[in-house]
């Protein structure tokens, strides 16, 4: 393996200091909506919105379908606009690492599962995170998402190293694999702690 040349961060998890539903369970608390059927449309629809072939109302719509339940239009936009603000919580400790590690000459990438709808609000409120970025790749804009191996290519292509120089942080054991798959390395995001940690760890 190559000695690290660029760190590559995910989005959720890590760039943000909670992921998305655990901010919106208490929103679908408060309009009577089955938790159960949040959380198994995300693990079964999510990657089809994150990859652009949906929408976030399809996404809900066939959330609700499978529960077999019935959803206000306006609850349903409820729902939308808590998981929208629910990315928006900024790590800014991993802002201040990713300055270090920029700083110290490696270059930095951004590989993120989010939608173009989510993307407009990523560029806003994270212009700074975004600024420090070498490569960019946003699952919906490019219509793949992780762990499917073309979209590790398509970032590694960007930043212009081989995968072996490649280290890549998300909160995603199974993303993590994608990319170690794709030939990267990969540790797992729990805590800024533990991957400060880890990467002093595995940078060689």
């Amino acid at each position: 393996m190559g000695k690290t040349k660029a760190v590559v961060f995910d989005f959720g998890g890590v760039m943000t200091t909670t992921s998305m539903p655990e901010r919106v369970r208490d929103v679908a608390a408060r309009l009577s909506i089955p938790w159960e059927a949040v959380a198994k449309g995300f693990a079964t629809h999510r990657r089809d919105y994150d990859a652009g072939d949906i929408t976030i109302e399809e996404f809900y719509a066939r959330a609700w379908r499978d529960a077999g339940i019935e959803v206000p239009q306006d609850a349903t936009a409820a729902v939308i606009e808590a998981d929208y603000a629910s990315w928006m919580f900024r790590n800014e400790r991993t802002l201040a690492w990713m300055k270090s590690l920029k700083a110290q000459g490696y270059r930095i990438g951004i590989l993120t599962n989010m939608a173009p709808d989510l993307a407009v609000r990523f560029q806003r409120h994270f212009a700074d995170f975004i600024a420090l970025a070498d490569a960019i790749v946003v699952s919906g804009l490019v219509r793949t998402c992780k762990p499917r191996k073309e979209i590790y290519e398509i970032l590694r292509s960007r930043i212009g190293l081989p995968a072996e120089e490649l280290l890549f942080f998300d909160d995603s054991e199974a993303n993590c694999q994608g990319a170690r798959d794709a030939g990267w390395r990969a540790i797992r995001f729990v805590t800024n702690e533990q991957a400060e940690r880890d990467f002093d760890a595995n940078r060689e």
